[in-house]
């Protein structure tokens, strides 16, 4: 008796198919993984650009007010220079005639602020410093916004002027809003150095400036923040 052995075809047709399917889901995941990394990185780039672009726009006022004291700084120098001088000789001492140079500095920088600002509604000494601010700064545009707070409303530190020669706007916080809704805050202290002149009678002309006055270098930052 003569067996015959039959041999069946493997056939995979379907095991090819699967394969197809595992292979072009996978390049599908894959290629939704990519695109939303890609998407992911786009936006953080966005986001990081408009943070820039909100935290350094938001210095502009802060810029703006520091110019502004450097004029202030130039006339209550020019008037308090000359008051000092016209008393010169009934003053006596060096440091007699320095301290009446300076308090006249201080009198005449607080009158300029005082004539800007005006007083708060229904108070009768507090200076409405917002307002004399907002003044002279340049007004926000394209959508954005800033606003201005000052703690000290009473006035100028001057409990510094006399001995250090130097006049304190403190607690001055700048808000800045961005048309994107993004925001940045600066918080500083305006420090002013009163413009140095040596009263000194062995010191070439009675009354003289030692050098050549830089009156933008006269206001500096203190205490400040960013956030």
């Amino acid at each position: 008796m003569r067996c015959e052995t039959k041999k069946h075809k493997l056939n995979n047709a379907g095991s090819a198919i699967v394969t197809v399917l595992v292979v072009v889901t996978f390049i599908t995941i894959l290629a939704t993984v990519l695109l939303y990394i890609s998407g992911l990185n786009y936006q953080m780039k966005v986001t990081d650009y408009r943070t820039k672009e909100s935290f350094y726009q938001a210095e502009t006022p802060v810029e703006e007010l520091r110019a502004q004291l450097a004029k202030d700084v130039q006339i209550a120098f020019a008037k308090a220079y000359a008051a000092a001088m016209s008393e010169y000789a009934g003053l006596g001492a060096e440091g007699t005639r320095e301290a009446n140079y300076r308090q006249r500095f201080c009198d005449e920088l607080d009158k300029i602020w005082k004539e800007r600002c005006g007083l708060i509604p229904d108070s009768a000494d507090l200076i409405n410093w917002e307002a004399g601010i907002r003044s002279v700064l340049s007004p926000a545009v394209n959508g954005n916004y800033w606003d201005v707070k000052v703690a000290a409303a009473s006035g100028w530190d001057t409990g510094r002027a006399v001995s250090d020669g130097q006049v304190i706007l403190r607690g001055v916080t700048f808000t800045y809003d961005s048309a994107s809704h993004y925001s940045s805050i600066i918080s500083t202290d305006y420090c002013v150095t009163i413009p140095r002149v040596s009263w000194s009678e062995t010191y070439g002309a009675e009354g003289s400036v030692e050098e050549m006055l830089d009156f933008s270098g006269c206001i500096n930052y203190m205490n400040w923040t960013k956030r």
